[in-house]
C-alpha cells in the first residue's frame, strides 16, 4: 500500500513538472513568435509612412484638395466655353414686336437689312412639309409663305384641324400649330395663305393661343384671294373677302392684310391686265379696314396695268404692292419700272432667282436711267432725280416750280442746258401745209416751224432734262394724232417725263366722253386737263372714275373772291394739288391767302400750291398761261 502511494505521489508530481516545462516552453514560443511579428510591424509602419507622400511630398489629404480643385477650374473653363459658342451660335432674342407692325421695320430690327427696302426682303414658297421648313429655317430666307387649309378638306374625313398643305393637297405632316413653333424658334418673318375661308376662323384661334402662350413676337401675313382678276373666268370661285376680313377683325386683328385677285397669265392668249374696277372694288373692299394692306400683283401685268394700280397705291400710305410672278420670269425692265415709281419701302419683290438678282444689279446701277411714269405727280420727278445725273432739283417747295412756254428750237435746247427743270407748255396747232400735223404754235415766224414731233425727239436726246410737258391741243384731230406721237415715243423709251394734255373745245359731256374716250384709246398714261368750261366748279361725272390724275384749268376771273368761296377751295385741297397765275394784285392776294392756307395744313394733307408768276415764266413770249390753273387728283 505504502509503496503504490508513493510511486503514486511520484508520478503525479513529474507529471506536473512536464506540465510546468510544456507550459514553460510554450510561453516561450509564443515569446519568440510574438517577436519577429512586432519587428515586422515596425518595419511595415515605417513604410506606410513614405508611401503616405505622394510625388514625394504631397500627402493623400493634400493631393486630394489639389485634385479637386483642378477639377472645378477645368470645369468652369468648359462651362464658360459652352456659353460663348452657344451665345454665338444661337440667335439673340428678338426685342417686342407687334404682329402687325411694318415687316421691314422688323427686319431691319433684325439686323438682317440694313433700311427699309422692300428689295431687300427675301422669300420661300410653299413651307409647308417639315422637311420644306427644316430647309427654310436653315437658310438665310426672311420671310416664309405657307399654305394653310383643313385635314381632309372637302372629304368625308374632314378635322377640324388646320394643316399645311397647297392645293389639291388636304393631308400633311406638318399643323399650323406645329409650323409655328417651329418658325417662331426662328427670326423669320410669317405669311400665311388661305385658299378657302373654312380654314380661316380655325387658323385665327391658332394665332391667338400662340400670341396669349409665348408670344409670336413678328409681323404676321394674312393673304387670300379675295377678288377675280385678269384672265379669270367668272365661274371660278375665291374667298369671301367681306366675311375673310370680317373674321381678322373679330378674333385677330394686329396683323397686315395681303389681298388680291385670283390671276392667270399664259401667253400669248391670256395677257390682260388689270382693270379701273378691279382697282375699284378692291379699294370699297379695304379702304375702312385699320390695317396695314399690301396687294398681290402679278410681276408680268403690273407695268401694262399701272395706272391702276398707282391710283391703288395713292389712295394710303397704309398700302403696299406684293410683286410676285408664276412660272414665266418678268422682264428686267418692268421690274425697273415699278422701282423708279414707288418708294422702296412699299413694294415688296416675291421673285425668283435667277431675275431677283439680275433685278437687285441692275437697281444698284450708277448710270440707270429713271424710267418716270408719264401720268406720275410733277413734284415726285422733280425732287428724285435720276440716278445718272449730277441734276439736284432746288424746286422742293411747288411754289419754286419754274414754267417755260417752247416756240422755236434754240430757246428749248437753252431750257435743256439750264439744268433747273419745271414744266414746258406747248401749244399745238395745225400745219397749214400739213393738216392735222401736230405744230408748236408760235414757231416758223423767224425760225424753221418747230412740230410736236421735234419736242419730244429732243426731249428723248435730252433725257436728263428735268422738264415735263404740257400738250395744249386745239381740235379732236390734233389730239388724236398728238398722242399716237406720244405712245411711239414711250414705246421706244424716249418719254420717261410728266405730260399732261388738254383739248379746247369741251363745251358739253359728248365732246368731253370723246376727250376722255380718246386718251384712254390711244395713250392713256397722262394728266388730264380740263378747261374752265368744263369745270363749272364742280368735277364732270365722267372724270370721277379715271385712274389718271386730272388737272382743271381755271380763268383768272374763276377765282373765288369772298372768303366762303375761298375756303371752299381751300377744302379741296384735302385731295387736289392747286396751281395759281400771279397775274394781278387781286389774284395775288388771293394767292397769299392760299399759301398761308397750304402752310397750316402742312403735314396733314399730301397736296401741292403751285404758282405762276411772272418771275416763273417768260411772258414776252407768248400769252398762253394768263390764266390760272388748278391741278388736281380725282378721286375715286
Amino acid at each position: 500500500m505504502y509503496n503504490t502511494s508513493a510511486w503514486q505521489k511520484k508520478m503525479e508530481e513529474r507529471e506536473g513538472s512536464q506540465i510546468e516545462e510544456r507550459i514553460g516552453r510554450d510561453t516561450e514560443e509564443k515569446q519568440n513568435r510574438m517577436r519577429p511579428q512586432s519587428n515586422r510591424q515596425g518595419l511595415d509602419s515605417g513604410q506606410k509612412r513614405q508611401q503616405d507622400l505622394y510625388l514625394g511630398c504631397l500627402t493623400k489629404q493634400r493631393l486630394i484638395t489639389i485634385s479637386v480643385a483642378t477639377g472645378l477650374v477645368i470645369l468652369l473653363v468648359v462651362i464658360t466655353v459652352t456659353a460663348v459658342v452657344l451665345t454665338k451660335s444661337s440667335p439673340a432674342p428678338l426685342p417686342s414686336f407687334s404682329t402687325g407692325g411694318d415687316m421691314l421695320d422688323f427686319l431691319v430690327q433684325s439686323g438682317v437689312i440694313s433700311k427699309p427696302d422692300g428689295l431687300l426682303a427675301t422669300w420661300f414658297h410653299r413651307v409647308n412639309s417639315k422637311e420644306d421648313i427644316n430647309k427654310a429655317l436653315a437658310s438665310e430666307i426672311m420671310i416664309l409663305e405657307a399654305d394653310v387649309t383643313l385635314e381632309g378638306y372637302g372629304t368625308a374625313n374632314e378635322k377640324p384641324v388646320p394643316i399645311m398643305a397647297h392645293p389639291p393637297d388636304v393631308y400633311s405632316d406638318n399643323t399650323l400649330e406645329e409650323w409655328l413653333d417651329a418658325v417662331l424658334a426662328s427670326r423669320k418673318g410669317i405669311k400665311l395663305d388661305f385658299k378657302s375661308l373654312k380654314s380661316v376662323g380655325l387658323s385665327l384661334d391658332v394665332l391667338i393661343q400662340k400670341n396669349s402662350s409665348r408670344g409670336i413676337n413678328r409681323p404676321v401675313w394674312l393673304n387670300a384671294d379675295i377678288l377675280q382678276g385678269p384672265n379669270i373666268p367668272g365661274f371660278l370661285p375665291v374667298v369671301n373677302g367681306t366675311r375673310f376680313l370680317q373674321l381678322i377683325q373679330e378674333k385677330f386683328s394686329d396683323v397686315t392684310l395681303s389681298t388680291g385677285w385670283k390671276v392667270a397669265y399664259a401667253p400669248p392668249l391670256f395677257t390682260a391686265t388689270y382693270t379701273r374696277s378691279m382697282v375699284a372694288d378692291m379699294y370699297d373692299m379695304i379702304k375702312d379696314v385699320p390695317q396695314k394692306v399690301t396687294f398681290p400683283v402679278h410681276a408680268l401685268l403690273v407695268r401694262s396695268g399701272w395706272q391702276h394700280i398707282s391710283w391703288l397705291l395713292s389712295q394710303s400710305p397704309r398700302f403696299s404692292l406684293t410683286l410676285w410672278q408664276g412660272s414665266v420670269h418678268p422682264n428686267i425692265s418692268d421690274l425697273l419700272f415699278v422701282r423708279d415709281n414707288t418708294h422702296p419701302a412699299r413694294v415688296y419683290y416675291d421673285i425668283y432667282e435667277p431675275t431677283l438678282s439680275a433685278f437687285k444689279q441692275a437697281a444698284r446701277q450708277q448710270f440707270h436711267l429713271r424710267q418716270f411714269y408719264p401720268g406720275g405727280d410733277l413734284m415726285d420727278f422733280l425732287t428724285t432725280p435720276s440716278s445718272h445725273t449730277s441734276y439736284q432739283s432746288t424746286q422742293h417747295s411747288s411754289l419754286a416750280v419754274r414754267w417755260f412756254t417752247v416756240t422755236d428750237q434754240a430757246s428749248l435746247l437753252a431750257q435743256f442746258s439750264d439744268g433747273a427743270g419745271g414744266m414746258l407748255v406747248v401749244q399745238v396747232a395745225s400745219d397749214s401745209n400739213q393738216p392735222g400735223a401736230p405744230l408748236v404754235e408760235g414757231s416758223g415766224t423767224s425760225s424753221e416751224p418747230l412740230t410736236l414731233q421735234d419736242v419730244l425727239q429732243l426731249l428723248g436726246q435730252n433725257a436728263e432734262a428735268a422738264w415735263g410737258v404740257y400738250l395744249r391741243v386745239h381740235t379732236l384731230q390734233l389730239l388724236e394724232a398728238s398722242l399716237r406721237l406720244l405712245h411711239s415715243a414711250y414705246s421706244r423709251e424716249m418719254l420717261y417725263r410728266p405730260v399732261w394734255i388738254s383739248m379746247e373745245g369741251l363745251q358739253n359731256s359728248h365732246n368731253m366722253k370723246e376727250f376722255v374716250s380718246t386718251v384712254e384709246r390711244l395713250f392713256p398714261y397722262v394728266t388730264l386737263v380740263l378747261t374752265e368750261q368744263n369745270w363749272l366748279l364742280q368735277i364732270p361725272a365722267i372724270v370721277t372714275g379715271l385712274s389718271q390724275r386730272v388737272a382743271l384749268h381755271l380763268n383768272t376771273m374763276s377765282l373765288p373772291k369772298g372768303q366762303e368761296e375761298l375756303h371752299s377751295l381751300m377744302r379741296m385741297t384735302d385731295k387736289y394739288d392747286l396751281i395759281v397765275e400771279e397775274d394781278t394784285k387781286n389774284t395775288a392776294a388771293v394767292s397769299a391767302v392760299l399759301k398761308e392756307e397750304m402752310i397750316q395744313r402742312a403735314g396733314r394733307v399730301n397736296t401741292h400750291l403751285y404758282v405762276i408768276s411772272h418771275q416763273s415764266c417768260d411772258w414776252a413770249q407768248t400769252t398762253v398761261l394768263k390764266k390760272a390753273i388748278c391741278f388736281i387728283q380725282v378721286p375715286l
